[in-house]
C-alpha cells in the first residue's frame, strides 16, 4: 500500500466512472487505509465487521464493534464470511506502523482466534496456517456458523448485526445454508480455503433449507431487502458496552435491532411498510 497504489486505485475509478462501472475495492490491511481508500472508490468490503461481530458475541460486549461502526465507510459491502477465510489482521495493529494499533488488542485477538479454533472443534486449526497447502497469515479457514460453534441463535444474531450495519450485506452460499466446515474436501486438496467450499448437492440444499435456522435467515435477508428504513439514515442509541442498539430512519419509515450481549438475546422493531416482490 504504497502512494502510487492509491493513485492508481484513484485513476482506475475515474476511468470506470466514464463506463458507468463501479470499483469495489478489496483489500486486507488497517483499517484507517480502508477508511481512505473508501474516501476514493464507489465500495470497499468492510473485512473488519466479520472478526469484530465474533469477539462481541465471545466476550458479551460491543465495545470494540461500537467504536468501528461509529468510523466504518458507508459505502461498503458487509460481509461476515466470503469465498476466503476469517481476516483477523483488519482489526489488528499496522504491520508497518507497531505504534499504531488496531481495533483489538493483540492478546484479545489471539483470544479470538483460539476461540474459532475451540468452537470448530480444532478443524479451523487444520486449514489455518503452516498446516494447509496456503499459508493464510492473516485469517482462520473456517465456516461463520463453524466458528459460532454451530449455535443458531448466535448465528442469526450475527447475521442481523450485519444487515442493521451501514453498507450493502452480501451472503456468501456457504453462510447462507448455515454451512459446516468440509473436512473430507480439505483432506482431498490441502488447501485451506478449501474447508468453506463445500459443493452442495440438490438433495443436499433441498435438506439445508428446511433447517430452522436458514428458514429464519431467509426472514431476515427478506426484511434487508424489502423494508424501506434501509435506504435512510444509520444511528446508535447510547448503549452499554454489554448493549448495541442499531437503528435506521427514513422519514416515517423504521427498523431497530436491540441486542443484548450478555444473554445473547437481540429483538428487531420496525415501522409498518408494504413489501414488494
Amino acid at each position: 500500500m504504497i502512494p502510487e497504489t492509491f493513485d492508481f486505485i484513484e485513476y482506475l475509478t475515474q476511468q470506470a466512472s466514464t463506463l458507468d462501472i463501479e470499483v469495489l475495492v478489496e483489500i486486507h490491511s488497517h483499517y484507517r487505509r480502508q477508511i481512505e481508500i473508501s474516501r476514493h472508490v464507489d465500495r470497499v468490503y468492510d473485512f473488519a465487521l466479520p472478526p469484530l461481530v465474533l469477539h462481541a458475541i465471545f466476550n458479551h460486549t460491543g465495545r470494540y464493534l461500537k467504536q468501528w461502526l461509529e468510523i466504518s465507510p458507508r459505502n461498503a459491502v458487509t460481509v461476515l464470511d466470503t469465498h476466503d477465510g476469517i481476516g483477523v489482521m483488519d482489526i489488528g495493529a499496522d504491520g508497518s506502523e507497531p505504534h499504531d494499533p488496531g481495533l483489538v488488542p493483540k492478546e484479545e485477538l489471539d483470544a479470538l482466534v483460539e476461540k474459532i479454533h475451540l468452537n470448530s472443534n480444532g478443524q479451523s486449526r487444520l486449514a489455518t496456517g503452516a498446516a494447509a497447502y496456503n499459508l493464510d497469515l492473516y485469517q482462520v479457514n473456517c465456516t461463520f456458523y463453524e466458528a459460532l460453534g454451530r449455535r443458531d441463535n448466535d448465528y442469526l444474531l450475527a447475521r442481523a448485526i450485519q444487515f442493521f450495519a451501514p453498507g450493502v450485506p452480501q451472503v456468501y452460499y456457504v453462510g447462507l445454508l448455515a454451512g459446516e466446515n468440509d473436512m473430507n474436501l480439505l483432506g482431498e486438496s490441502g488447501i485451506g480455503r478449501d474447508i468453506n467450499r463445500h459443493y452442495y448437492t440438490s438433495e443436499e440444499i433441498n435438506r439445508a433449507i428446511q433447517r430452522p435456522v436458514v428458514q429464519s435467515l431467509f426472514e431476515l435477508i427478506r426484511f434487508r431487502n424489502r423494508h424501506p428504513a434501509f435506504d435512510g439514515v444509520f444511528s446508535m442509541p447510547e448503549t452499554t458496552d454489554s448493549e448495541i442498539t442499531m437503528r435506521w430512519d427514513n422519514g416515517d419509515a423504521w427498523a431497530m435491532l436491540e441486542v443484548n450481549l450478555a444473554s445473547g438475546l437481540y429483538h428487531i422493531s420496525k415501522s409498518p411498510f408494504v413489501a414488494t416482490s
